[in-house]
């Protein structure tokens, strides 16, 4: 399982927009999709992430005010720090000017509690065990995967709406990066814990690491999948479906910016092109205050925003002993300010603002492509179970072909749709598989695989491992193709769900070693619930049409930031 440094004061995972996008055919600039857009009124709610910025300079909101996309359009501040999602659909929802048809909301971080994770696996305030890092990252999860959550975001959606779709309304929702580059030696020895006596220095070390990844990932994965449980839905009263809320991913901006990548010292925290921000880079910086400026140790509660909690801890540990030079007599200093340690910096929250933005002008078609595509996997990719054996497939040729040039390569089924995909394979033998098709040179590989090692047991532990070393294997043929790695579809088969979920948060952390190192490979999130599958593992003919659209938004990305070239001779 996995834990992120994220914390209440990163207290949103999430970014949700709201807005009219009109017509949106083709894909406009930045510059030019203001066109495209009839914004009344923008609101911005959420928490700290939607409240206050890293460095203290600018956050997504103010950037996105500047670009020519939104024409200068201000947001109607409605964030108020360590606010859970109840508190935001209850409080600020009402709040909205009732013409709002576009809308930023951060929102999730604080109901799953990382400012709890974060002291007991990073910063350490109050300098004790009380805290177990392990079981707050496994509580998370286990929340995450609870009625309570999804009732939480399906209410804040079901309000949000209520304003919304009067107004033509659509929602964005932007997943939060993972912070750190999780296979370096860099930060192994690095500490960040504010008490790190009695063998309580929290290392920073790989698996540390990867757990945070990995639950950021995880979470992320909850927020695609309920939004698509969502937009399954239609207006109550009506035959029209909700208002559709669309998933956007920023956390593949972040490669090469993480803390603990290579080429740093330590955490890289110092460093401009490290875009969070710990206590070496905010804005004003941290500073120090006398011991009764610190929170009441007698009246505070350990909870609410990110400096309420830390000074709070801090002021409890003084009662029991002298604590970072604190006494009593308010002879010492404490840290304070520390709500912005964890935030994106500036660069970060540029960075957001680029793909929300991007989203915005995307439009819905790619055009004027050469796409040689290899579709890699198991069952689902050979189109097992619908109605015409072709899957996702057909959808996919037919719908890109009206604007493309397009080529399937492949073994397997009937030209024009064949397909490299092998029904009750695992990972090993679609790789083997793939140096069937390799030498046709594809330019885009799509690869939907790893059911079956969850299904069969397969080392299921090692699985994502396997996925990075298929990847290697693909472009160690295909050194030009653009891998789309699709987030494997849910299963109701008895026990699968949850591993698949944490399948899916590791090969996102694999996925991001591989870009890090410059190869051109992309996760491709599949909006599929287990409403949407037949027989507990296969899609309904409508499920693959959705991973069609999916792998056509992931074709758009991998376009937009140049990565598709033309395909190259055979054999070579």
């Amino acid at each position: 399982m996995a834990v992120t440094l994220f914390a209440c004061t990163f207290a949103s995972l999430i970014t949700l927009l709201v807005f009219f996008t009109g017509n949106t055919a083709g894909a406009p600039t930045s510059g030019q999709c203001a066109a495209n857009l009839a914004i009344k009124n923008w609101a911005s709610l959420g928490d700290s992430y939607s409240n206050i910025v890293g460095d203290g300079l600018q956050d997504y909101e103010a950037l996105m005010s500047s670009d020519p996309c939104l024409q200068g359009r201000k947001p109607q501040y409605l964030s108020i720090p360590s606010a859970s999602i109840s508190q935001i659909a209850s409080q600020q929802v009402p709040k909205l000017n009732q013409d709002t048809n576009f809308m930023t909301i951060s929102a999730g971080a604080n109901d799953i509690g990382l400012v709890q994770i974060l002291d007991a696996c990073v910063y350490n305030w109050i300098g004790s065990a009380s805290l177990d890092c392990a079981k707050l990252i496994s509580d998370a999860a286990t929340f995450m995967a609870s009625s309570a959550f999804a009732n939480s975001w399906h209410d804040l959606f079901t309000r949000v709406q209520a304003v919304s779709s009067k107004n033509a309304g659509k929602a964005y929702v932007i997943s939060n990066a993972a912070f750190f580059d999780e296979t370096t030696p860099s930060c192994t020895t690095t500490s960040l814990a504010v008490y790190g006596g009695d063998g309580q220095q929290k290392y920073l070390t790989n698996a540390l690491r990867k757990n945070l990844n990995e639950l950021i990932h995880r979470f992320n994965w909850w927020q695609n999948y309920l939004i698509a449980k969502f937009n399954r839905e239609k207006v109550p009263g009506t035959d029209t479906l909700a208002f559709p809320v669309q998933f956007v991913d920023a956390d593949d901006r972040f490669n090469t910016h993480r803390f603990c990548r290579n080429g740093v010292d330590g955490t890289g925290s110092g460093d401009a092109n490290t875009w969070f921000s710990t206590t070496q880079n905010v804005q004003p910086p941290i500073t120090r205050a006398p011991y009764e400026k610190l929170n009441a140790p007698a009246t505070c509660e350990a909870n609410g925003g990110w400096n309420e909690y830390a000074t709070c801890r801090m002021a409890k540990a003084i009662q029991k002993t002298s604590y970072l030079g604190l006494t009593k007599s308010g002879s010492g200093t404490g840290l304070t300010n520390w709500e912005r340690v964890f935030h994106p910096t500036t660069r970060g929250e540029s960075a957001i603002r680029d793909e929300i933005v991007s989203q915005i002008a995307q439009g819905n078609t790619l055009s004027g492509q050469n796409l040689r595509i290899l579709p890699l996997g198991a069952s689902i990719t050979a189109g097992f179970a619908s109605s015409d054996g072709n899957g996702f497939r057909k959808v996919l040729y037919d719908t890109l072909r009206k604007t493309n040039t397009v080529s399937f390569v492949g073994s397997q089924g009937t030209a024009p749709l064949v397909h490299e995909g092998h029904p009750g394979w695992i990972i090993q033998d679609v790789s083997n598989a793939a140096s069937v098709s390799l030498p046709s040179r594809p330019n885009v590989v799509l690869v939907h695989v790893g059911t079956n090692d969850i299904l069969q047991n397969k080392d299921v532990d090692n699985a994502p491992e396997r996925m990075g070393a298929l990847i290697d294997h693909v472009l160690s043929v295909a050194n030009d193709a653009v891998v789309l790695i699709a987030q494997i579809l849910p299963s109701t088969r008895p026990g699968a769900f949850d591993q698949f979920v944490t399948f899916n948060a590791r090969v996102a952390s694999v996925i991001n070693q591989k870009q890090a190192q410059g190869k051109k490979v992309l996760k491709v999130w599949m909006p599929v619930t287990t409403d949407e599958l037949q027989d507990g593992v296969h899609p309904t003919d409508a499920g693959y049409n959705k991973m069609a659209q999916a792998y056509i938004k992931g074709l758009q990305r991998a376009a937009d930031k140049g990565w598709i070239g033309q395909p190259v001779a055979k054999g070579r």
